[in-house]
């Protein structure tokens, strides 16, 4: 349960959890132990915290431990005005309350702890505030009736599936201060047609967009690599992306250096890719069942890994498997990495059989009598 506490590295009031033993604090990001710190705020006199702890008068609806919201017992109304004098919203508040509709979060409040409003079927709109720095674990998952959020800029931290089932979700802004959109954030959200990523966003984790098929655009606010700057994209994290049927486009950073296992796997929209030169790698199955996709152009010799494991990537982890119109390819190391294409090279088998070279790769064959590939080691078998 949360609790008061005081940081007593630099003074910071602050809610903890004392069923931990430390943690961090969020105004000197120094370590401390929790319960001394909550040995600190109880050894501070009222003076020197100040009175707007104590001040307040609640509604009665509202469970409250000095400053924090423990839980709302309003089961009959729709609207929720959250008082003055709250700084956080503790955990599973609001969880399953079907009755709320409308919510305003004051000036004030910090943090919104995990689930707070998980479940709440029927609440379509949110008011956030400025101050408030940290959206916890499963905030608003399954809140399949909210369509518009708008987040404050104070927002540091959005953690994993804070928006995970929001099936009417259409709009959501991204503050400038986050530097990473974690696991399953936005997962199933269906409605949501336009994303932002802004630049210091560094990582889109895994499933963070996984099932959005609404999505028909990402922009990110920055494309290009600057030695002067650390900002922009890095890794594109697992499933990240899949089965986003209805994007028809991706402009790739350049600043991104790995793309995960399947992360635009069953994008069939996608008609064009351009892969920048600053990828390091993409890993198996990252464009698969992208049946709608005609041309890849690779800028730069990306490395294409195959996967160890055939069970996990269903005994075919071609890069670009199902993909059955992609008959256009672009790529430097286009006869090493043959297997990753299997649409184009079926196209070219005939072409290479003609040539006397593989039909499965184009590589000569090497050999007196017993002729194999240069290249995949593959027997001459025609």
């Amino acid at each position: 349960m949360y609790v008061q506490g005081k940081c007593y590295k630099c003074g910071g009031i602050l809610a903890v959890d004392d069923a931990e033993d430390a943690s961090v604090c969020p105004f000197c990001k120094k370590p401390f132990i929790v319960g001394k710190a909550i040995e600190k705020y109880n050894e501070t006199s009222h003076d020197d915290i100040g009175p707007i702890k104590t001040s307040y008068n609640y509604d009665s609806d509202f469970v409250v431990e000095r400053s924090i919201l423990i839980r709302y017992n309003g089961y009959t109304k729709s609207e929720v005005r959250i008082p003055d004098g709250i700084t956080v919203i503790g955990e599973t508040a609001f969880q399953g309350m079907n009755n709320i509709e409308t919510v305003y979060i004051p000036e004030g409040v910090e943090l919104i702890s995990e689930g707070a409003f998980s479940g709440c079927k029927n609440l379509h709109s949110i008011y956030i505030s400025e101050g408030v720095e940290t959206i916890d674990r499963d905030v608003f998952n399954g809140c399949i009736s909210l369509k518009n959020v708008v987040l404050p800029e104070s927002v540091k931290n959005i953690e994993a599936s804070a928006f995970t089932g929001c099936t009417s979700l259409e709009s959501v802004n991204i503050p400038q201060n986050i530097e990473l959109l974690p696991w399953r954030i936005f997962e199933g959200c269906t409605s949501l047609k336009y994303i932002v990523i802004p630049s210091r966003v560094k990582t889109i984790e895994d499933y963070a967009f996984a099932e959005c098929t609404a999505l028909e655009e990402i922009k990110f606010e920055r494309m290009h690599s600057d030695e002067e700057a650390s900002e922009g994209i890095i890794r594109i994290g697992m499933n990240a992306f899949r089965n986003c049927t209805a994007l028809s486009g991706v402009n790739i950073p350049d600043t991104v250096k790995y793309i995960g296992n399947q992360a635009f796997r069953g994008c069939s929209s996608l008609k064009k890719l351009f892969i920048p030169a600053g990828i390091k790698a993409i890993y198996p199955l990252a464009f698969a069942d992208c049946t709608g996709l005609e041309q890849v152009i690779f800028e730069g010799e990306t490395e294409l890994y195959r996967g160890s494991n055939p069970y996990k990537y269903e005994k075919n982890s071609a890069t670009f498997y199902n993909c059955p119109k992609l008959l256009n390819v672009t790529y430097s190391k286009l006869q090493k990495n043959y297997w990753a294409f299997p649409a184009y090279m079926r196209s070219k088998e005939p072409v290479y059989i003609e040539s006397g070279v593989c039909r499965y790769c184009g590589g000569e064959f090497k050999g007196l009598f017993d002729k194999v590939c240069s290249v995949c080691k593959a027997p001459k078998d025609y």
